[in-house]
């Protein structure tokens, strides 16, 4: 079964690389990545799709909050967005 992460990241060189790099050096494999329109033009909505994996998946959203792009994440079991 895999996971499905929602990230609003600023439009700024480089951004998305380091988000995927940084799913990648905590060892997670990505499934598929879509960007789609955020109501807010400086911004990305990225929508990552997480292969079953035996790491915490809070530690990766913990890790990837502190990123200096990443404006919001959500998960859909989450009730509330970590930043």
């Amino acid at each position: 079964m895999t996971r499905t992460v929602y990230i609003a990241l600023n439009r700024s060189e480089g951004a998305l690389l380091r988000l995927l790099g940084t799913v990648q050096r905590r060892g997670f494999d990505i499934a598929a990545v879509r960007t789609m329109a955020h109501e807010d033009a400086a911004l990305w909505r990225i929508e990552l799709e997480l292969a079953p994996s035996a790491r915490d998946l809070a530690v990766l959203l913990r890790q990837l909050a502190r990123l200096y792009d990443v404006a919001a994440i959500e998960t859909p079991l989450a009730t509330e967005p970590l930043r």
